[in-house]
């Protein structure tokens, strides 16, 4: 199995799991955060969203500009999910089509208007994924203060069985 074919597997794999975390978020303690230096958990989810999207911009160009970089335009738990499932799903279906010298091709992160990394579009797509499935870690800490229930990520949670 190739990295780029790795990626589009583990993407398949994760759309649910992430799923099931923007479900278990109780929309009416949206603005929960576990620190004044922390983002709220709508805040947190839009990361995640917003994130997603800008899967394909790099994909597809080989640059991903943080300051134009596309947003998460939903105001629900719900609405971002289904912008999450849409960026990642672009991402998988972009990636899964790709030639592999595209997929090995460079690309590079501004932010603030400076190159913050560069490397192929492959290992940025990776270091990418595993950045969002961090924050969704984040996010899972979020929902038990909030008073919902942990799903099921990996294996079970200490509310699985309630």
């Amino acid at each position: 199995m190739t990295d780029k074919e790795l990626f589009v597997a583990t993407v398949a794999d994760e759309i649910p799991r992430f799923e099931k975390i923007f479900k278990a978020l109780p929309q009416d303690k949206s603005d929960y955060r576990p620190d004044p230096k922390a983002r709220t958990a709508m805040e947190l989810a839009g990361v995640i969203a917003s994130e997603a999207k800008m899967f394909s911009v790099f994909l597809k160009t080989g640059a991903l500009d943080f300051g134009t970089a596309p947003a998460a335009s939903a105001t629900t738990f719900a609405g971002l999910s289904d912008e999450m499932k849409s960026g990642l799903g672009d991402a998988q279906a972009i990636a899964s089509t790709m030639a592999d010298s595209d997929w090995s091709s460079e690309a590079k992160m501004i932010m603030d208007g400076k190159e913050a990394w560069k490397t192929t579009k492959g290992k940025f797509a990776i270091g990418f994924l595993l950045d969002l499935i961090h924050h969704r870690g984040q996010l899972s800490t979020y929902i038990r203060p909030m008073g919902g229930k942990v799903p099921v990520i990996y294996g079970p949670s200490a509310d699985t069985n309630e």
